[in-house]
């Protein structure tokens, strides 16, 4: 399969997908930004060593100045306060608007440096590196970035200011996946389940047949499980960059997954949320009578397989739920919006879902 590639607003974005992929950053970046003199390379501090000095060797080699900014990935620091540090930084640097940012990290570094690379002077090239699957299936594909937001009743409102700021390319290099914790592996997990559900059933029962070859990272079937996903979001951004509607269905799940992340950000991570809101999404699906032989429990059995939760970690009211639902962004005019599912990759969405529609949903993870 060859690598997939997004159309976009600013052009065609290529997702390369490679073994000793960072050594080729350096004559990427110049490719897609040949006027840049100056690259901001915005980095997990977990991925410095080795992961930071093998593209920053790359970016010198092709004749780069590097900038570099490290920044915590947690939810807790994806905020504006951590956009204006990168922000001063660039400014430091004497960045032009030729210049370039590369986002070396997982989701929230490529949101933060993202939004940074969006706002600054109105948009510089953006280029992705993800070093955890979630983000090479997923975030950093299809130019979303955003930082949270404190909710006025308390936790964290998921990526309610941000901006599209498409990229110019996106690196993955799998043998960064060798170094990801079990934890962190996993969570990207859960997106390509969710990508298999609105899009190729196929791709859900081949991750099931390969379950044991994915936990041992086999560089083969990784490199297919990361080209197979992302052709399917890289299609979808591709027929909807600005999310006016094909684009809502790739967050199924995904209302369930945010009132969890803004309630126990503290103990769930994004996938693991995600993982958990896939089966309050196909519990909803066959509550609304759109699914009628919808198996939830059939697709916790896969996701619990791939080691992932499928119910809330600790007690939590429906009700304080589903008021978190409330604030997630892909309500419109105060009327909620459920994706859910008529069948294997039959997505759509369904504006103001009965309260009994979302509560068997929240029923199905263990919600009380």
């Amino acid at each position: 399969m060859s690598d997939p590639r997004v159309q976009s607003s600013r052009g065609e974005c290529e997702i390369a997908v490679r073994h000793g992929g960072l050594t080729e950053l350096g004559a990427g970046v110049l490719r897609v930004a040949p006027n840049a003199k100056t690259v901001m390379l915005a980095m997990d501090e977990a991925v410095q060593k080795p992961w930071g000095e093998q593209a920053r060797a790359s970016l010198e080699q092709a004749g780069f100045r590097v900038a570099t900014i490290v920044l915590k990935a947690d939810e807790s620091h994806k905020c504006i306060a951590a956009v204006e540090r990168v922000w001063a930084a660039m400014l430091q640097a004497g960045m032009q608007r030729s210049d370039s940012m590369v986002a070396l990290g997982g989701g929230v570094i490529g949101d933060l440096a993202g939004f940074a690379g969006a706002t600054y002077q109105r948009g510089i090239p953006l280029v992705m590196a993800p070093t955890t699957l979630l983000a090479m299936v997923d975030a950093a594909i299809g130019g979303k970035t955003a930082v949270n937001l404190p909710l006025p009743s308390g936790g964290l409102g998921k990526n309610m200011a941000g901006a599209f700021h498409a990229p110019a390319w996106v690196l993955c290099d799998v043998d960064t996946l060798g170094t990801l914790s079990p934890r962190d592996y996993r969570c990207g997990l859960a997106e390509c389940v969710k990508h298999a559900l609105i899009a190729d059933p196929a791709l859900l029962d081949w991750i099931a047949a390969n379950h044991a070859a994915i936990e041992a990272r086999q560089p083969s079937v990784l490199e297919d499980l990361v080209r197979r996903s992302a052709a399917i979001k890289a299609a979808v951004v591709s027929r909807d960059e600005f999310e006016r509607g094909e684009r809502a269905h790739l967050n199924l799940g995904h209302t369930f997954a945010h009132a969890l992340e803004a309630l126990l950000h503290d103990e769930l991570r994004h996938g693991e949320a995600v993982a958990i809101g896939l089966v309050a999404a196909v519990a909803a699906s066959k509550a609304a009578g759109w699914w009628p032989s919808a198996d939830a429990q059939a697709l916790a059995g896969t996701i619990a397989q791939l080691g992932l939760p499928t119910r809330v970690p600790k007690p939590v009211g429906a009700a304080a739920l589903r008021a978190a639902m409330g604030f997630d962004k892909k309500a419109e005019g105060g009327r909620q919006r459920l994706v859910l599912l008529r069948g294997p990759g039959q997505p759509g969405v369904l504006t103001d879902p009965a309260a009994e529609v979302v509560a068997a949903g929240w029923s199905a993870v263990g919600a009380t």
